[in-house]
């Protein structure tokens, strides 16, 4: 009953997708008196299909949470004793229920968009609402008839149950945010079409563009470091960040998304690169759809990506169809999208965003070469080539160190174009704080070019960066008489945008400190042990003490091993919270195999396992302990260990992300909304303007921009 009505909700969550698509487009074209009761249908047809794919979720759900392994899906992925917050999990750990997900995320997306926009945007809502919509019914349709699942099979004594590394925390949030945030990508493509076809690329479309980008941007940084986090925690390879293909995957989106941003400050400033930036937006969604295909079409290999299935075909015709479609969209619009103002000099700020963008879409072709060339050659000429770390490091060093530098020299840049002069003295302090920092490397007792680099132009950009902050508050303290914390407070909140982004910049910093750390890690050969001995790595040293099993385990553990370290540095022992000796207690968890309940079924069926590192982290370094072996009956085991610097500081970024992201997400005053959005000196407004919009707006002077 429930598994037929679960599908029954997913044919009419399609009808209703399809629906709104129809309704909004006949709208447009039908007379002024109809098209209002027409948006409305197409209004209450979007919210009909989130209503309808949400009860399609919850379905899916109650099956898990009721062991119903008549469901085969249910069968696949969840076992009696497997946790509740497990079997809630599983719904994402296979194809159907990830791209049920998927499908439900774009619904949720789509409903916000048509609520949010009902009154304000009277055409580009609507439309942009559609446009997802049709999105969404791809995917539900694909759900449907291909990855069906409630399909019902004849029920099991007991499920397979989880993948014994899905079983974690991390696995429980990383992929649910990875997906708002690959999912949302969604939305600007569709604002950016809705644009192009109602020929309206004004301060309204800069608006509401630039926050539906930095939301769905943001989540996608907390789900890549948090997928970071999950390898780093869970493999035990002592490393967070392997160039898998789907890691790739997630990050080419990231890299376009993140050049889009900055060039939309110079649309929205100048009046410039609007063909670009809607080709930005194509591509960004483009390679949200193209990790989709890369994670269930079976073409490469990765520990993340799904069983081969004959689904990657239809996600190719469907990227196929909206490469030609969004591309030949721009291409007609062509004469519209032609820049108000021209292009001055390349000391400029807007020099700067422009091979910051150039750099970006280097480095998202470079990892995207990377990731398909495997595939390309064995069906071009049956040999299997890898491409590995060495490619990608190679390529994304120099990249990345420009990237990191260009955070810098922005911000002190002016608009349209600045003198040489002008520019030598801007650089003087944040040049001499790279320079104060060069020696710590000799202290280190080992020099690496690009960690050295990469360390000299973090303290460049935080001095530029900080000396941004002290020259604003030092402003509007004069300008206004504030003093203290209330000026800088104030800075920052009449200039989000801009302050936010400076934040958003230190997090940048704090996640290539921790990458530069990668060149320094010390690491082991496994090294036996018996009770009583030890093994050093770096200062610290590692006492073997015992084996133990703890009590308490989930209930789908049958049991755990692990192997009790005492921590020593430097002939000190290194204390708890208690005033302790610290331990450390790397492990191996088995879980119980199928049929747990009949000793019959479980024959030959060994329990699957999984490693559990042991971590001991602060800022400067993280200790990094594996159990490879161990054997019960001498009581001897085989550690393996790390010592990782700087790991810690990418898990930090995370704050700066989130907080500079949200202070730019804040609304600005609304005296300020429309004057911030307009560009300077347009020659020509767009041709199509909103009624709110000024047509002619001056360019602001530093103490008007202080005083916002």
């Amino acid at each position: 009953m429930f598994p037929t009505f679960g599908f029954t909700l997913l044919l009419l969550a399609a009808a209703c997708a399809g629906a709104s698509c129809v309704l909004t487009f006949v709208a447009f074209r039908a007379a002024e008196a109809q098209r209002a009761r027409l948006l409305q249908s197409a209004h209450h047809a979007t919210l009909a299909m989130w209503g309808a794919l949400t009860a399609a979720m919850i379905v899916l759900i109650g099956l898990f949470v009721s062991d119903d392994f008549s469901v085969a899906y249910v069968a696949g992925h969840s076992s009696l004793r497997q946790p509740i917050q497990y079997k809630i999990s599983a719904l994402w750990a296979g194809q159907a229920g990830s791209l049920l997900l998927w499908a439900w995320l774009l619904t949720c997306y789509a409903a916000l968009v048509a609520v949010r926009g009902k009154k304000n945007q009277t055409y580009l809502a609507p439309t942009a609402a559609a446009i997802t919509g049709a999105v969404a019914m791809f995917f539900i349709a694909l759900i449907a008839w291909k990855e069906n699942p409630f399909v019902v099979t004849t029920a099991p004594a007991d499920g397979a149950g989880l993948n014994p590394l899905l079983q974690n925390y991390w696995m429980q949030i990383h992929p649910p945010t990875l997906y708002v945030g690959y999912v949302g990508c969604t939305v600007p493509f569709a604002y950016a079409m809705a644009a192009l076809l109602h020929r309206r690329y004004d301060a309204e479309w800069m608006a509401v563009v630039r926050r539906w980008t930095l939301f769905p941007w943001i989540i996608l940084t907390i789900g890549v470091i948090m997928g970071g986090r999950w390898a780093y925690e869970t493999l035990g390879w002592g490393g967070y960040w392997a160039w898998d293909p789907v890691e790739n995957a997630s990050l080419m989106p990231w890299l376009t998304g993140t050049a889009f941003l900055h060039s939309l400050m110079i649309q929205a400033r100048r009046g410039m690169l609007k063909t670009w930036n809607m080709v930005l937006v194509c591509l960004t969604f483009l390679l949200s759809v193209f990790g989709t295909f890369l994670t269930r079409s079976g073409v490469i290999s990765s520990v993340h990506s799904f069983a081969e299935s004959d689904i990657g075909g239809y996600f190719l015709g469907f990227l196929a169809f909206a490469l030609v479609l969004s591309f030949g969209l721009v291409i007609w619009r062509r004469d519209d999208l032609a820049s108000d103002a021209e292009f001055e000099s390349p000391i400029s700020r807007e020099g700067a965003f422009l091979l910051n963008n150039w750099i970006l879409l280097g480095a998202a072709f470079a990892v995207l070469w990377g990731t398909v060339f495997p595939a390309i050659s064995e069906a071009v000429t049956g040999d299997t080539v890898s491409v590995g770390k060495p490619y990608f490091n190679r390529i994304m060093i120099p990249l990345g160190l420009i990237l990191l530098a260009l955070t810098g020299i922005g911000p002190l840049m002016a608009w349209r174009k600045m003198s040489l002069q002008k520019f030598g003295q801007a650089m003087r302090l944040p040049i001499l704080g790279a320079i104060v920092t060069a020696p710590i490397f000799w202290w280190l007792s080992a020099w690496h070019t690009g960690a050295a680099t990469a360390v000299c132009l973090a303290a460049f950009v935080t001095v530029a960066i900080v000396g941004e902050f002290w020259r604003g508050t030092r402003a509007r303290s004069a300008m206004t008489g504030e003093r203290g914390f209330n000026a800088f407070t104030n800075l920052l909140l009449k200039n989000r945008g801009r302050y936010g982004g400076y934040i958003v910049h230190l997090g940048i910093v704090m996640i290539f400190v921790g990458f530069s750390g990668s060149a320094f890690d010390k690491v082991t050969e496994p090294i036996h042990l018996k009770p009583g001995q030890s093994m050093k790595v770096g200062e610290y040293q590692m006492t073997f003490k015992t084996l133990a099993q703890p009590d308490k385990l989930d209930s789908s553990v049958e049991r755990e091993v692990n192997a009790e370290m005492a921590i020593s540095r430097n002939g000190k022992p290194v204390l708890d919270a208690r005033g302790q000796q610290f331990l450390l207690h790397p492990g191996v968890r088995f879980y119980k195999a199928a049929g747990i309940d009949n000793p019959e079924a479980r024959a030959g069926q060994p329990p699957q396992q999984a490693g559990i590192p042991a971590i001991m982290s602060n800022p400067a370094h993280d200790l990094y302990l594996v159990l490879s072996e161990f054997n019960e009956t001498d009581r001897t085991v085989s550690i393996k260990a790390w010592l990782n610097p700087l790991v810690m500081w990418i898990w930090i970024s995370c704050v700066f992300f989130i907080s500079g992201t949200a202070l730019s997400l804040l609304p600005e005053p609304r005296r300020l909304r429309a004057s911030q959005s307009v560009p300077e000196n347009a020659s020509r407004p767009s041709p199509v303007v909103s009624q709110n919009t000024p047509q002619v707006i001056a360019a602001q002077s530093p103490r008007e921009e202080i005083l916002q």
